[in-house]
């Protein structure tokens, strides 16, 4: 500890000196006799403990008391102020100024000593503080920065479960891309016979053409060329072509529509999480997406009911809920096809609704249903009752997690075993009301 004495009488600075040194505390003592004195070794030094004499000759001890607490913080450096003056004015003044405690002349040892003992507990109660707000920094520091990286985690856990859930379905989007594709292609080849024909019969029409106005040409010749023009188009069947073309091209149209529907479904599905971006998307929109994407995994075994409500809109993440619908349709689906004694297709009844404050979503199924021993589990992350290499487990943890803190809504299954299962979803339709529920 490093002691300045500040009094303009060396005997009481001896004094002091003597009874710091009874008491054998480790510490450097130092003195100046004056004000001016004082305030330039604060400016050049760092102490401790300052013992302030009130009246000295050159600067009022008061002043140099300001000039201390400008520099120096109240908690930084203790100072007493030490006078023979019975003045409560004068005290109430150096408290103001930044004084921590004072004790009056002349000077008694056992009260500067038992003074100097709580400053010394306090200085090292701060010390004790002060490292432990830098280890609390660190650490925070620390979980500051293990935050970011399980956010990282998290999100590639979901974005890989997504990855996931596409791979599962990818034979399933193939073929749902290849049906149309193969109408197109046919289509093409037929519209590339009929266009092949339709250019013959344009070669003879203009040949005619130049024949007619030929002035040589013989009325003879024309008939013949009249007739052989007719029979060309009753063998190329143009009547029939000319009707079909349109259907083809109107076929082949819906066809590419359809691929390309497909293929954006899968791309804002893939992309949509990477971005932490909501927009006022209509729920039954983000659903019929999702069947989309679905319709090879689910047509064989499972007839899908739906009955979707009005003006089911709020503020969403579209990617992340069409994520959650997929998780719980796929869910659904394999409950079904895993029904050994099943011969008749499964069904899935899917609903949504809303009142001022939330759009609903349900989704419910006739499959096996869930154990009650499950029922409460099931949003635990790794959770399945699934064999082992069926699935991760993180589905319905990465739906409750995009429900619950991601858009500030709720998700709860209801089942009884042997009579299918039933979840639902809310959205709060205010973005507001989400961002509240989400703090």
């Amino acid at each position: 500890m490093r002691i300045l004495i500040v009094d303009d009488s060396p005997f009481i600075i001896k004094q002091i000196e003597g009874i710091i040194k009874s008491m054998e505390m480790k510490c450097d003592i130092f003195a100046a006799e004056n004000g001016e004195k004082a305030i330039e070794m604060v400016s050049q030094n760092e102490f401790d403990l300052v013992l302030l004499d009130i009246v000295l000759p050159d600067i009022n001890g008061l002043e140099v008391l300001k000039f201390i607490r400008r520099v120096k913080d109240y908690g930084e450096v203790f100072v007493i102020v030490m006078t023979s003056l019975e003045s409560d004015e004068v005290l109430e003044e150096s408290f103001n100024r930044g004084a921590n405690d004072f004790i009056r002349k002349p000077i008694k040892p056992i009260e500067l000593s038992s003074r100097l003992r709580a400053i010394v507990r306090m200085k090292n109660y701060q010390y004790l503080y002060k490292m432990s707000l830098e280890d609390l920094k660190e650490k925070n520091s620390q979980l500051i920065e293990l935050t970011a990286k399980l956010k990282q985690t998290q999100d590639f856990l979901v974005q890989s479960e997504k990855m996931s859930a596409i791979g599962q379905l990818a034979a399933g989007v193939a073929h749902e891309i290849n049906n149309p594709l193969g109408f197109v292609i046919t289509n093409i080849e037929v519209l590339q016979k009929y266009f092949d024909k339709i250019v013959d019969i344009v070669n003879r029409y203009n040949e005619f053409i130049q024949i007619l106005n030929d002035p040589k040409t013989q009325v003879s010749s024309i008939g013949n060329l009249i007739n052989e023009v007719e029979d060309l188009k009753k063998k190329y069947r143009i009547e029939f072509i000319l009707e079909d073309i349109p259907q083809l091209l109107k076929e082949t149209q819906e066809g590419l529509q359809r691929v390309s529907q497909i293929v954006q479904s899968l791309k804002r599905f893939a992309r949509s999480g990477l971005e932490n971006k909501k927009t006022f998307e209509d729920l039954n929109d983000i659903i019929e997406e999702t069947l989309l994407i679905a319709r090879n995994e689910l047509k064989y075994d499972v007839e899908v009911i739906k009955e979707y409500g009005e003006n089911c809109h709020a503020y969403v993440n579209r990617g992340e809920i069409g994520q959650v619908v997929l998780n719980i349709l796929m869910n659904a689906a394999q409950a079904i096809k895993g029904q050994q004694n099943r011969t008749e297709k499964g069904h899935i009844y899917i609903k949504t609704w809303r009142d001022s404050e939330y759009v609903y979503c349900s989704i419910k199924d006739d499959g096996p249903g869930i154990k009650r021993i499950y029922l409460s589990r099931i949003f635990e992350p790794f959770f399945t009752t699934k064999d082992v290499g069926q699935g991760t487990g993180l589905g319905l943890s990465i739906s409750y997690d995009i429900i619950v803190n991601k858009h500030g809504g709720s998700i709860w299954a209801e089942s009884e075993e042997g009579k299918g299962a039933n979840f639902i979803f809310k959205i709060p339709v205010n973005v507001r009301m989400a961002e509240k529920n989400e703090d």
